[in-house]
């Protein structure tokens, strides 16, 4: 039995609409680190560690960065790093990724005059923020963000990119072809929530759309994300609809069904390139972790 508080953020962690994937890891990272500094005399076997890495992989089983870094830990641990520090050493590692990551993106984006993006990266906003604070306000690309619902976390980064100089072209996520055709970006670029091996991504619903439009009309389509999102072999994937009452709370007829997905995939012949820790590439990452021991691969039964 686990604590009340684990139990309790967990069901928070699974109800969260609005923050993306490597936010959601960074807090399970805290919750999996809180929960050993409780008694980390539990967890001196490989099994007890691996049955609570389990329950935080099913916050949202979607997303490969929870899969990926709870590996971080079974790795971590094998090699001999106290149980009591294992929660610091991954978000060391993370941070590390994302660190390079930024420096990477960073380049790409301020040779742009304008930039399309659909939900809120945390990623992306990063490396807007860091721009901001290095290239005058009237150099900074114009931003054309998609509200993003249900949950309108696209609202939430214009708010957040506006406080820092930015422009902002705000749109209903219905006009995604309207905004590629008419508005000159210089590229789309959105996060990930999962890379499959084949190029193939899932992100918030709309992308799909939004990758054909700028295919159509040869607009490059960009993924930024670090490798912790990229899946070590393919795994099934469900498109899963979320609560009804996000899109029709009232008076709806019971007739009528609400279908509310929140991901989608966005095939890899839609995507120009990644970018990575370890640069742009045209093809999927090249990098994989290397899955030398059994219980890693079960992670992925």
């Amino acid at each position: 039995m686990y604590s009340e508080e684990f139990q309790e953020q967990i069901a928070r962690l699974k109800t969260d609409k609005i923050s993306g994937s490597e936010e959601i890891v960074r807090r399970a990272v805290l919750l999996i680190k809180n929960e050993i500094h409780l008694n980390p005399a539990r967890f001196g076997k490989i099994i007890d560690l691996s049955e609570m890495l389990r329950k935080v992989i099913d916050i949202k089983k979607e997303m490969s960065a929870l899969r990926n870094v709870l590996i971080y830990f079974m790795d971590f641990f094998q090699h001999g790093v106290a149980v009591e520090d294992l929660a610091d050493r991954v978000i060391e590692k993370m941070d590390e990724q994302r660190n390079h990551l930024i420096d990477k993106l960073i380049p790409i984006i301020s040779q742009c005059k304008n930039i399309v993006t659909m939900s809120r990266s945390s990623t992306i906003f990063s490396a807007l923020k860091k721009l901001s604070e290095t290239q005058d306000s009237d150099k900074l690309p114009e931003l054309t963000i998609f509200e993003s619902r249900p949950a309108l976390e696209g609202k939430k980064l214009a708010l957040e990119v506006v406080n820092l100089g930015y422009k902002v072209n705000y749109l209903v996520d219905a006009a995604v072809g309207r905004a590629v055709k008419t508005l000159n970006p210089d590229l789309v670029l959105i996060g990930a929530d999962t890379i499959f091996p084949n190029g193939n991504v899932v992100n918030k619903i709309g992308c799909h759309a939004l990758a054909i439009f700028a295919f159509q009309d040869k607009v490059p389509f960009y993924v930024t994300s670090t490798t912790l999102k990229l899946l070590l072999k393919s795994i099934p994937f469900t498109i899963q609809s979320y609560p009804s009452t996000e899109v029709w709370a009232k008076d709806k007829p019971k007739e009528v069904k609400v279908y509310n997905p929140y991901f989608e995939i966005i095939p890899a012949n839609l995507i120009t390139g990644f970018i990575t820790e370890y640069g742009f590439s045209t093809n999927i990452p090249d990098v994989r972790l290397v899955l030398e021991k059994e219980y890693i691969r079960e992670m992925y039964e």
